[in-house]
Order: structure tokens, then sequence, then C-alpha cells
């Protein structure tokens, strides 16, 4: 064999195996080599926990779901095991309804995915826009069972904000649109499940280009308080069937149950020293603990 043959099959061989883990990566093809370690373990009841819109999250997903170590973990992030007491909550939270709960796909997929959320996260918005895309295939063909959980930290920033400066009305209109995008959500959820995943899409991407992107190029605050008005407005408009008119004072109640129940569950899955930096988004992989 020349030279020119060996340089040959070398590169179709390199090529190969480049292949291989560019579609393991995408969860393609689940590749498991023995002897390869990439990271740890999941025990049989465990679950990952992820602080913040950290973009390994699809990762880490298809790690739990093709049976990976795994990959990527940083200091806000990590594994656990689930406690009965733990089982008996999350089981609570899929059932019966829950207002501040949201669930889509199969709850007999192999791995949960939950998600702590607001409408009007920003972080939020820049990981569904960037990154939710990796995740939603799973979600849809079965082989993930997601779980959004109303977690409204932004939105009572607005109303913290308004009891500063009452003469500030936009802030108190900005407050009650940002919880009545969740009660929009809500509705669509009940109405048309199959619209659950492209309405929280929706809404992430008007947050992100009429809030975000704005604000970044001209510096103007104001863009962070009008981008939860006009993607209440636009969810309204493009969903009829769920628009919603909704006073302060529903709004007030509505954050201060889902932030209880929140405070509820967190103590549960995140360890005690990391839970000050608790906030939107918030990540919990893990097998289904209804097996």
């Amino acid at each position: 064999m020349n030279n020119k043959v060996i340089i040959i099959v070398v590169a179709v061989v390199v090529a190969a195996v480049a292949v291989v883990l560019v579609t393991s990566a995408l969860g393609i093809i689940p590749l498991s080599i023995p002897g390869l370690s990439f990271g740890k373990s999941l025990p049989s009841n465990g679950f990952v926990y992820v602080i913040g819109a950290y973009p390994n999250v699809p990762t880490l997903v298809r790690d739990v779901v093709y049976g990976h170590e795994l990959r990527g973990l940083g200091s806000s992030e990590g594994v656990g095991s689930l406690t009965p007491s733990a089982v008996q909550y999350i089981l609570k939270l899929v059932k019966n309804g829950n207002d501040y709960v949201i669930t889509y796909g199969n709850p007999k997929a192999s791995v949960w995915l939950l998600e702590f959320l607001d409408p009007v996260c920003p972080y939020c918005s820049i990981f569904d826009v960037y990154n939710f895309s990796q995740i939603a295939p799973l979600i849809r063909s079965g082989q993930v069972y997601y779980i959004a959980v109303y977690f409204p930290t932004h939105a009572l920033g607005y109303y913290q904000a308004y009891a500063q400066d009452p003469n500030a009305s936009v802030l108190l209109t900005a407050f009650n649109d940002s919880v009545a995008l969740w009660l929009q959500w809500k509705c669509i959820s009940s109405v048309n499940a199959s619209q659950t995943l492209s309405v929280i899409n929706e809404t992430y991407i008007a947050d992100f280009m009429y809030g975000l992107v704005p604000y970044v190029e001209y510096n103007n605050q104001a863009y962070l308080i009008y981008y939860p008005i006009f993607s209440y407005s636009l969810i309204n408009k493009t969903h009829p069937e769920c628009s919603i008119t909704l006073k302060p004072t529903q709004a007030v109640n509505i954050t201060n149950n889902a932030l209880n129940q929140v405070n509820n569950i967190i103590p549960l899955l995140i360890p005690k020293n990391l839970q000050g930096n608790v906030g939107t988004p918030l990540f919990i992989i893990m097998k289904n603990p209804g097996n």
C-alpha cells in the first residue's frame, strides 16, 4: 500500500469518526464507547440541576436520554438523587391541573425536563431563541416529557419597581401584562396542546426582538419596560381564543402563589449553598420519577 492510499484511508476513517461523534452529540446516533469517560454517571433515581441559561443544557438532556455519562457540568450544575419527598412533590406538580405548571409531551417518557421560567425573563428568552430547538425534537418524539413551572421572578420586579414609584403606572401595566402572559400560555396549552411549545417560543422571540435587542443597540432601558406589554398584546392578537384581561390584585395573588410553590420544591432539589443563586431559567433533568 503506497503513501497516497494510506493517506486516503486515514482521511476516510477520521471523517467517519467525526460524523459519528457529531451525530451522537446532536442526538441522532447514541454513542457509548467502553472505557471512554465523559463525566459523572446519573444514578437510577438521579437528576441533574442547572441554574441559569447555560447552552450545554441540550447536551445534558441528550446524555440522560441516551444513558451517556454527563459532560460539561459547571459550578452551578450538579447531580442529585430524588428523595421520596421530592418524587411525591414532582408527581403532584403534573397532576390535577396545577395552575402554575404547563406540561407537554409523553408523561411515560423515560426522561422528564422541568424548566422553571418566567414569560418575561430575558435569560429564558435567550436560551429559548438559541438552544431550545435542540431539545424540542426529543420532546415531540416522546423521549422527553416537558414541564414548565411558573417562577415569576422578573414579573415581580416590575411590581416592586412600581411600589417604589407609584406614579410610574407603566410599571404596573408591565407587571400585569407579564403575569397575563403566563395565563395566556396556560390557556393555549389547554385549548390546543399542540401549540404549547410554539406559543412559548413566539413569546420569547418577541421578548428578544422587541426588548433585548433594541435595549442593547440603543442602551435605552425603556425597552426593558415595554417589551412585556408588547408581547402580551401580540399573544392576544395571535391567539384571540385566549385573550386575557387581568387586574393587578389578581396578578399579585398569582405571583405569590406561584412563588410559594417554587419555594416549596427548591429545597428538595437544589443544594443549600446554591439556593440563594436560584432564578430563571432553572432546569431539572431527571429519570421519570413515576417509573
